[in-house]
């Protein structure tokens, strides 16, 4: 067999995988723009991140936990009560393009579809044995992922000079970011962050009934 055949033979299935890789980040991106369309390429990271790392740090101290879930419910109530703003018409959002997790907005707290001990738990248990990757197997990802925001998505505002501090921030060990001040300002998020399984067994049967 000619060495050029053979080479096809190893290198075709790899850019079929790479292939079918980038075309699910391309269609998770799409969506969220079509979702949120002040979306940075800084939020676009976040989805990501989320759907890779879980919510951000383990939860060592429920009861801080409780209370911020408290604090951050009552502001909430206060805000939508003032009409500062409307709740999200969409309750729960998959983040990523393999949606690990899911984003519960708060909303279904107030709303009394989801108890706030229920979500607590369910956030809680995501956040100390939900699925994540290692940090370098992050970093391939958002790798993969910025390529196609730089091949397809380079007209978002400011995209590579997101994309530049972005792939510091992965290099110097500390991937957690917030959400842009866009998209804080045009959307108000108020979520935690649920594990996909613990999710659609607890809390989506709640939240379509």
């Amino acid at each position: 067999m000619k060495k050029s055949s053979i080479f096809s033979i190893l290198i075709f299935p790899l850019l079929i995988l790479f292939g079918c890789r980038d075309n699910a980040a391309e269609k998770a991106i799409r969506q969220q723009l079509a979702d949120y369309p002040e979306s940075t390429v800084q939020d676009i990271y976040k989805s990501f991140c989320q759907d890779n790392l879980g919510p951000e740090h383990l939860i060592q101290d429920p009861e801080s936990a409780r209370n911020y879930l408290e604090s951050e419910l009552s502001t909430y109530r206060e805000d939508l009560d003032s009409l500062r703003y409307e709740a999200p018409g969409r309750s729960f959002y998959p983040v990523g393009d393999k949606g690990n997790y899911v984003r519960v907005d708060l909303s279904t707290v107030l709303d009394g579809l989801v108890g706030d001990d229920v979500l607590l738990d369910a956030f809680i248990r995501s956040a100390n044995t939900g699925r994540k990757v290692s940090l370098d197997e992050w970093a391939a990802k958002w790798k993969s992922v910025s390529r196609v925001i730089r091949k397809d998505f380079g007209d978002i505002p400011g995209a590579e000079e997101d994309l530049r501090i972005l792939d510091s921030l992965i290099v110097a060990g500390t991937p957690i970011i917030h959400h842009s001040s866009a998209f804080r300002a045009a959307y108000h998020p108020h979520y935690r962050i649920v594990a996909k399984d613990i999710f659609e067994a607890e809390l989506k049967p709640l939240i379509i009934q």
